[in-house]
């Protein structure tokens, strides 16, 4: 037996704690188990936690979400050309970070979820992300196998890979990437119901990432991946629509086709029809908690009142959150976090 034989032998023997000769005599799903407990204790290749996963559904109990807490990466963005980065204004991160930990309190309170962050502070050591990593919803989004991983255009360009090094980390499948000429960010995925994903055909998502996700999701994880074309200055499609509930929607109706609404009326929905200044306010761009509870920006009876009025009219329970300054990141609560597991109550 050669030296390198005798080496590998002796590394195995060391690290899985056993005899070559006895190791060999086990079933592979016993030796299996030893080298991803081994990986772990190693901090290599096999998670360190495992997590339940999959939806399709926006209104089931949130049990498990993915989220990013800004960091220092928010000071790359110039005060003075925000728009750059995708932002309306820089946030002072003094005055962000209190709100964005308050978000995170709610969802904890008013859901139970398991918060799960992308990167822990300390962890390992300082990370610096992109400027817009805290808008993890637009990477990708959850079907009852596993996840879809999007693929942004400039200045977005690779954000989607630190969200997959995570989604690998936990455990979760990958099943699909966006490749190539595609693109899709996931604020143009909402599904309508079990059976029917609408995907925005916005400025961030094009025909190409639809024709993708079509052809691997249409017939198999869905019965229909219907295209909803989103008017141009309109970022993503759930900036002029979301679901509070099986029965209750609200669309802006200047951001999308008549055609569309009449689509989403014709299944028996309850729609609202928001005003077009309180969609820039990102009214529609709440997060269900659970059925007919959602997580609504407060404009503190200066914005989205309308709205709010029409939603808690048709018994949907309105949990307020104030985020006057991360508003400047250009998105809200469904922005802000990737629902990677829900369940029916």
């Amino acid at each position: 037996m050669g030296d390198s034989s005798e080496r590998a032998r002796a590394l195995i023997e060391q690290s899985l704690k056993m005899p070559i000769e006895e190791l060999r005599k086990k079933p592979p799903e016993e030796i299996l188990k030893l080298i991803k407990t081994f990986g772990k204790d190693n901090g290599l290749l096999f998670p360190s936690r495992k997590v339940d996963y999959g939806l399709n559904s926006e209104t089931d109990t949130l049990k498990a979400l993915l989220v990013h807490r800004p960091g220092p990466e928010v000071e790359l963005v110039d005060e003075k050309d925000p728009w750059k980065w995708l932002y309306y204004k820089k946030p002072d991160l003094d005055k962000a970070l209190p709100e964005y930990d308050e978000m995170i309190e709610l969802i904890k309170r008013e859901a139970g979820a398991d918060t799960i962050f992308l990167h822990a502070p300390n962890a390992e050591g300082t990370l610096i992300f992109p400027p817009n990593q805290w808008f993890p919803r637009d990477h990708g989004f959850m079907t009852p196998y596993g996840a879809i991983v999007g693929n942004s255009d400039p200045p977005r360009v690779y954000e989607e890979y630190f969200v997959i090094r995570k989604l690998l980390a936990l455990d979760i499948p990958v099943i699909f990437k966006v490749y190539g000429a595609g693109r899709m960010e996931s604020g143009d995925a909402i599904y309508l119901d079990e059976k029917t994903l609408l995907l925005g055909h916005s400025y961030r998502t094009n025909l190409t990432g639809y024709e993708q996700i079509k052809a691997v999701l249409e017939g198999l994880v869905v019965d229909h991946v219907v295209d909803v074309p989103v008017r141009s200055d309109f970022m993503h499609l759930d900036v002029a629509f979301n679901i509070a509930s099986e029965t209750v929607v609200a669309v802006c109706p200047e951001g999308v086709p008549e055609e569309f609404i009449n689509f989403v009326k014709n299944k028996g929905f309850d729609m609202i029809r928001v005003p077009e200044q309180e969609s820039t306010t990102l009214a529609t761009n709440w997060l269900c908690l659970a059925p007919r509870k959602i997580l609504f920006i407060d404009g503190e009876e200066r914005m989205n009142i309308s709205t709010r009025k029409e939603l808690e009219k048709r018994g949907i329970d309105v949990i307020s959150w104030k985020m006057p300054e991360l508003i400047g990141g250009a998105g809200g609560p469904r922005c802000l976090t990737m629902p990677l597991l829900r369940r029916k109550d």
